[in-house]
């Protein structure tokens, strides 16, 4: 185990969902360095399945310049719970609700500078309703083969992080028949 210490630290940047820290770190060796790292606000994502199709997001990404193919996911809220932060999530960007919710493991969404965590769900006996997007959200619901999503994970035209893994264990259980 490491014995790299936080000497110092200050706040940067802090808004809602991000809070950027200079920290000073002192090496086991007793060299020091200093650090900029993120610390953001957890996120939810939820697979809705129906048979063999799963149901995605498409929406413009301005930081990307392209359209991304993606679970629907959003920040938990302060306080708030990875499951009710996901049904919240589910219903404004698909209008959809889920009968049956399973909780699929929860990831770190980097090593270094960025640190995160990602709480992932998969849901099935879906019922449609009515969205409620925030006002910078243009979202389209995509429904399509699960095989289809899988291969899109495979070739890249799916390289949204938490969408890539949660496909891919889904495909894992729905092999195992677990899903």
């Amino acid at each position: 185990m490491s014995t790299i210490k936080i000497v110092s630290e200050k706040t940067i940047l802090k808004d809602k969902i991000i809070e950027v820290k200079e920290q000073e770190i002192e090496l086991p060796d007793g060299k020091k360095k200093i650090h900029h790292n993120v610390y953001r606000a957890p996120t939810v994502s939820v697979f809705p399945l129906a048979d063999d199709d799963i149901y995605l997001i498409s929406q413009y990404r301005y930081l990307y310049g392209k359209d991304s193919l993606e679970a629907m996911s959003g920040f938990m809220e302060e306080g708030e719970e990875p499951l009710f932060a996901a049904k919240r999530e589910l219903k404004e960007e698909t209008g959809l609700t889920a009968k049956d919710w399973y909780t699929l493991p929860v990831f770190e969404i980097a090593g270094s500078i960025v640190r995160g965590q990602m709480h992932l769900f998969w849901v099935k006996e879906l019922e449609h309703g009515e969205t409620s997007f925030d006002d910078d959200e243009d979202i389209t619901l995509v429904k399509m083969p699960f095989a289809e999503a899988v291969a899109k994970v495979m070739s890249g035209k799916i390289s949204h992080v938490a969408t890539a893994v949660g496909i891919l264990l889904l495909d894992k259980l729905r092999s195992e028949g677990k899903a």
